[in-house]
């Protein structure tokens, strides 16, 4: 198959998020980063404020986000669990002035969450989706939080917890196909309660709990993902698995996060989850040109 025609195949499921819908044609919606952390691995600490924060989101979206991600607890590898009211703090306010702002301006607005209440207040305050790196394995409230309020959500897979993701654990016999079977469970939950699978994101969990050949095989394998019929999500961002390729040991890994968001838009991904949009979107307005033929 030609490079032309991989283009012009990669069709993302649709998500439904409330009453709009992200596409992901002709390339996949962009997710940006707000980190509202002291430790998160790559900006842990730079919007550790409400202002900075809402500063740094008002900047994501002006380079092309379509969703911003707020996130009070970070999942970096070993990190302690943060206490239920100290990440309402970090996150509500945030969420507040952000809602206030989508009058103005046309976004969704996401919460980086493992914690029902957390997911409920979020949603209260004006979020659309909850993002469950669990996918609902931590919170048994979690499920009927999505659905009573209405969210829509996206469920990552993960092994173990913040503290053991990294661990040894029994190797996978098939990642892609695995990780498949894992993600559709906490769906049928959700499908079971009477939540349109549309609203569903699945995440496959790049650099959760996954060896480096793991991740680069799931990363490669995104279309296979597509016949289950729900939208994906992919988060790659400046993670560990790029510093682990050998020649990359040093690299800032910004370039190599770049090219694996390009094979995720080839893939059919819906969204790409990142720290730094402005080269995410750069990167995908090149590849819909060479898509569409349209260089003006």
């Amino acid at each position: 198959m030609t490079f032309k025609a991989i283009l012009k195949n990669a069709r993302a499921r649709p998500w439904s998020v409330g009453e709009r819908t992200i596409t992901g044609n002709p390339t996949p919606a962009i997710m940006g980063i707000v980190n509202v952390t002291p430790n998160s691995f790559f900006d842990g600490g730079k919007h550790n404020t409400t202002d900075l924060a809402l500063e740094h989101a008002l900047m994501l979206l002006d380079q092309g986000a379509t969703i911003l991600d707020i996130g009070g607890e970070s999942s970096r590898p070993g990190s302690t669990p943060v206490p239920e009211a100290e990440e309402l703090a970090r996150v509500l306010p945030l969420v507040q002035k952000l809602f206030a702002l989508t009058s103005q301006k046309s976004f969704f607005i996401s919460v980086d969450t493992v914690k029902s209440q957390v997911a409920k207040q979020s949603i209260k305050a004006g979020a659309h989706i909850v993002n469950d790196i669990s996918a609902l394995r931590f919170d048994s409230k979690m499920a009927n939080v999505i659905y009573e309020t209405g969210a829509s959500s996206v469920l990552n897979h993960m092994r173990g917890n913040f503290g053991t993701m990294q661990q040894d654990f029994e190797p996978y016999q098939d990642v892609v196909a695995d990780v498949r079977k894992d993600l559709l469970k906490p769906v049928q939950q959700l499908v079971d309660l009477g939540i349109h699978p549309s609203s569903i994101c699945l995440d496959p969990g790049i650099g959760f709990g996954k060896t480096l050949q793991n991740n680069l095989d799931l990363i490669a394998a995104t279309e296979e993902y597509l016949p289950d019929g729900y939208p994906l999500l992919l988060g790659m961002s400046r993670k560990a698995y790029i510093g682990k390729v050998k020649g990359l040991e040093q690299s800032d890994r910004l370039i190599p996060t770049v090219v694996s968001g390009i094979f995720a838009a080839l893939g059919g991904a819906t969204v790409i989850r990142v720290h730094d949009v402005r080269e995410a979107q750069e990167s995908l307005t090149l590849l819909e040109a060479f898509r569409t033929d349209e260089c003006v």
